[in-house]
């Protein structure tokens, strides 16, 4: 991945490069071009100012001072001049092909300076095979035309010379390009190597070592977020897994109970029938009752189950609504245990939960406070809703009038399995659910003591 990564910053640095400087260099090359022709230009009308004396006297073609001009002229720049008088008679020049009293009345570019114009343009040489780029420039004095001055250059020269200052681009194009690929390296190497760690520690999840954590202090911003993500989802992982462990050793160890219990009845109840079928009558009633106990373990697990299962959104519930809606159905197992029932409510509580929670919740708790309830008390619900303008909550407390709990007991209540009634008449598993109820409506549960020295069993909710 580093390479591929490196390979599409360096590809991208090329192609701008390339929409940049390839036009640039045209740029370039044209204003070159236009650059030097105008200097030749200025050079051929200074060599004409210099030749108007010597055009009109009438030693014009033997004058040494106007040879040593064009000859020094060609020597420094590189370029071949020639002059000519008012006929097209050539009076002085650089190029030993050009001769000295050669006319070059023909040539198009010496008519147009004749005619007080001036030529410039491109031709290839009458002398020789390669291609010439010409100006020439009429010599003036006053309303009279003495001649014209011819420069020609190479046309190799003037584009080595264009090239020249076109290479610049090149080159500076090529050190970013060198550039753009040392830094291509780093930032591949920043941005993989983060992602590499996360791999490796996602593969050491696949393959079972659940400890495996990645690292959050590197890398950018994303990628550290997603390092926190995925050891949240490992934590998860984690917890879901020892949970499982957990539950399925409870769950054997709570099921082999009756399930012992329950072959032993049996095997009393077949012994006994072939030598008192009337007293088998009583195993077989264990039995019976033995399986109603494994019905309940097994109602519970799956409830258990469920509740540790739930990932739905919360959802708005009214809790008062719900109050009187459970009151109404545990009024008549109240009434017939001489327990009273009371609720201390505001008129709407608003709360967050997932759906059927809070149902359950208050369920479990009328369901174990009517258990320790002696005849005579009150069971009393109380909904409380918090001022606190930061993260406000509703309260909900369930107090009885029962034995009560130690500290120690009131923390183990939630635990999966543990019960304090020696009756096996309980399952272990309803404030178990309760809690994963809790957790799933993002609430919190606790058992304190009473004021009347039983139980108070508490749920806060967050309000809406």
């Amino acid at each position: 991945m580093k390479w591929r990564v490196a390979a599409a910053l360096v590809a991208l640095t090329a192609l701008v490069l390339l929409v940049q400087d390839i036009p640039l260099a045209a740029y370039l090359r044209t204003v070159e071009s236009n650059r030097i022709n105008t200097e030749l230009q200025r050079d051929a009308f200074v060599i004409a100012g210099r030749s108007v004396q010597v055009l009109q006297s009438a030693t014009a073609q033997t004058n040494p001072a106007l040879d040593v001009l064009v000859n020094e002229y060609a020597k420094a720049e590189g370029a071949q001049v020639a002059v000519v008088d008012a006929t097209g008679t050539v009076v002085a020049s650089s190029d030993p092909r050009v001769a000295v009293g050669t006319s070059l009345e023909n040539r198009n570019e010496i008519q147009a300076a004749l005619r007080d114009e001036t030529a410039t343009g491109e031709r290839d040489s009458a002398v020789g095979d390669f291609s010439l780029q010409y100006v020439a420039v009429p010599v003036l004095s006053g309303p009279q035309t003495l001649g014209a001055v011819r420069l020609t250059y190479p046309t190799s020269e003037l584009q080595s010379r264009v090239n020249d200052r076109v290479r610049g681009i090149g080159i500076v194009a090529g050190l970013t390009l060198l550039a753009a690929i040392a830094v291509a390296f780093l930032l591949a190497g920043t941005i993989t190597r983060p992602l590499r760690r996360l791999q490796e520690t996602t593969a050491q999840l696949a393959r079972g070592n659940l400890s495996a954590r990645a690292e959050t202090d590197s890398g950018a911003p994303e990628l550290r977020q997603l390092g926190r993500d995925l050891n949240v989802m490992a934590n998860r992982l984690d917890g879901l897994i020892e949970a499982q462990r957990s539950f399925a050793g409870d769950a054997s160890h709570q099921l082999r109970t009756p399930l012992t219990a329950l072959r032993l009845r049996l095997d009393q109840a077949a012994d006994m029938l072939t030598i008192d079928p009337t007293a088998a009558s009583e195993p077989l009633d264990d039995a019976r009752a033995e399986t109603e106990r494994l019905q309940h373990v097994i109602d519970g697990l799956l409830r258990l189950a469920r509740a540790e299962g739930q990932q739905q959104d919360l959802t708005v519930v009214d809790l008062t609504l719900v109050a009187r809606e459970r009151f109404a159905i545990w009024q008549p197992l109240a009434e017939e245990q001489d327990v009273r029932l009371e609720l201390s409510a505001p008129t709407l509580a608003l709360i967050k939960a997932v759906p059927a929670a809070p149902e359950q919740i208050l369920d479990n708790y009328l369901d174990n406070a009517l258990s320790v309830s002696p005849p005579g008390s009150t069971v009393l619900v109380t909904i409380v809703e918090s001022t606190a303008s930061v993260a406000p909550t509703t309260t909900l407390l369930v107090s009885d009038s029962g034995p009560g709990l130690s500290s120690e007991q009131r923390t183990r209540a939630f635990d999966r399995f543990w019960s304090i009634r020696e009756d096996n008449a309980g399952t272990g598993l309803g404030l178990a659910i309760v809690r994963q109820l809790a957790d799933a409506s993002q609430a919190t549960v606790e058992l304190r003591e009473s004021v009347n020295g039983g139980i108070e069993a508490v749920a806060v909710f967050q309000r809406t």
